[in-house]
């Protein structure tokens, strides 16, 4: 109901007579629900516009599985494709995995680490969120053997452009079938698996030891169920290229 004039003169004069902490406290009292209904607003408008200000578009996924490179070298290699296909790196990325350690190969790396490191790789499969792997041999053991890396052949027939990296193919195990769990539950004495080679990464040692100075050998796979292949063909034929 609307107080006639009087009343609301009197009223204003009262506020005017108030401290600040008591025109505060009245404030408060008042118009508590609406002014945290604004300041919900305003949180949500500002971290809407972070959002599109800072968003980026992954044009690839990659991960380095017990793999290390400085930041100048990474630079080099992934914002320098983001390059070579003309894209506006303000807008697009190569998203990158660093530091997992995958498979533990001496002290400096710990069991948790290592196990967070597998969680978190097998996440970003799942959500079809990982394209190419740098990896050790230790780490391409592993993923191999899982079954995650798809098989070059077929890829490199199906684009030409990939036909000088054939040289460059290396064949490991995929694990298609095992009892690892009944043995590890003590259900079976013995090991068995059913087995199979498959052409699955590239020995990129020599292509990045040109320009990155890396010591080891370093293996390139591509995740099975990368949904940007033509992304990863051509950051391919890029790192050829260097």
């Amino acid at each position: 109901m609307k107080l006639p004039e009087h009343e609301r003169a009197a009223h204003r004069e009262a506020f005017r007579a108030m401290s600040i902490p008591q025109k505060a406290e009245y404030i408060f009292a008042y118009y508590k629900l609406p002014l945290v209904l604004l300041l919900i607003a305003i949180v949500a408008l500002g971290s809407v516009a972070k959002y599109f200000l800072t968003y980026k578009n992954a044009v690839l996924y990659a991960a380095y599985a017990n793999v290390t490179l400085t930041d100048e070298q990474d630079s080099d290699l992934f914002d320098g494709f983001l390059d070579s296909i003309g894209v506006n790196q303000r807008k697009n990325e190569v998203y990158r995995y660093r530091d997992l350690y995958l498979v533990e190969v001496d002290d400096t790396v710990d069991h948790q680490y290592s196990y967070a490191s597998r969680i978190k790789t097998l996440a970003a499969i799942d959500a079809e969120e990982l394209d190419i792997v740098l990896m050790s041999k230790a780490a391409y053991d592993l993923l191999s053997n899982s079954g995650y890396l798809m098989d070059l052949e077929k890829v490199i027939s199906d684009n030409p452009s990939l036909l000088p990296v054939r040289a460059d193919l290396v064949q490991n195990v995929v694990v298609l079938e095992d009892n690892r769990v009944e043995v590890e539950l003590n259900e079976a004495d013995t090991y068995e698996a059913v087995t199979e080679d498959a052409f699955n990464a590239l020995d990129v040692t020599e292509v990045l030891t040109s320009e990155n100075d890396l010591t080891g050998t370093v293996y390139l796979g591509i995740i099975g169920n990368s949904p940007r292949l033509d992304a990863v063909v051509s950051f391919i034929t890029y790192l050829y290229s260097l």
